[in-house]
């Protein structure tokens, strides 16, 4: 999926936020479903997952890492 801008989620003051309707449809959220909020490193951030989806990101970013140390080997060899 490309970069997509969803909107402004203003935090109630009881600690809540709405998520746009066009982010929901997009990401199949549903009443009920469980997020996870996760911070990174010193990224001034949030993450959001759908704690259902959190071993496929973490799969996926772990062959992405596997590939990019292959191709640091690569590039180190050729030295």
């Amino acid at each position: 999926m490309e970069q997509k801008f969803y909107g402004i989620a203003t935090l109630s003051e009881r600690g809540q936020l709405v998520i746009p309707q066009e982010a929901r449809v997009d990401f199949d959220l549903n009443p009920g479903d469980k997020l996870i909020f996760m911070k990174v490193r010193n990224f001034p951030g949030l993450i959001l997952i759908k704690a259902d989806q959190i071993m496929n990101l973490l799969s996926n970013l772990t062959k992405d890492l596997i590939e990019m140390e292959k191709i640091v080997e690569r590039i180190k060899e050729g030295e």
